[in-house]
């Protein structure tokens, strides 16, 4: 069973799963309106910083003193707004104990370890690689940890994307 294709399949699955459900969680507990407003404030963010570096160089080439000032009044002004993205940011990390529990919960089945400690054989953990992936010199060999990342980075960024819980900006 820790050999590819099995396990690679049921990691893959499982990395979804935990993605999905954890993912659904953020946003039953994070406000539209909480992630409408973040999203808000990252391209005001973006937009005041282009203006602010477009600013600086004008005022350095022409050696500006009011367009210096005003740049001065522009970093205080982001300051202020990434100290608001910061505290909103905060508030989506009360949802954290739920998911890292889960998934404790999760990494225990899947590895038989939880915290270094060993509790039983897991089917999934063996000594050879559970996936592979192509490679310049050829296959590169994954094992559990790397392959469940990998999984998880993929699976994590889109079902964000479907949830609307990312953050990027258009």
């Amino acid at each position: 069973m820790a050999q590819p294709p099995y396990a690679t399949i049921i990691i893959l699955l499982v990395s979804a799963a935990m993605a999905f459900t954890s993912s659904l969680i953020n946003s039953h507990f994070t406000p539209r309106g909480h992630r409408e407003k973040l999203k808000a404030l990252q391209r005001q963010i973006a937009a005041l910083k282009r203006e602010k570096d477009d600013n600086r160089k004008k005022a350095r080439s022409t050696d500006d003193k009011k367009l210096l000032k005003k740049v001065r009044k522009q970093e205080r002004q982001l300051l202020q707004l990434q100290s608001q993205m910061a505290s909103l940011s905060l508030k989506q990390m009360r949802v954290l104990p739920i998911t890292m529990t889960l998934f404790l919960i999760v990494w225990l089945l899947l590895t038989g370890n939880i915290l270094g400690a060993k509790l039983f054989e897991s089917p999934f953990v063996g000594t050879g690689p559970v996936a592979y992936l192509p490679w310049i010199s050829g296959a590169m060999e994954l094992n559990l940890f790397l392959w469940y990342l990998l999984c998880s980075f993929l699976f994590g960024s889109l079902f964000s994307r479907i949830f609307g819980l990312t953050g990027a900006t258009e």
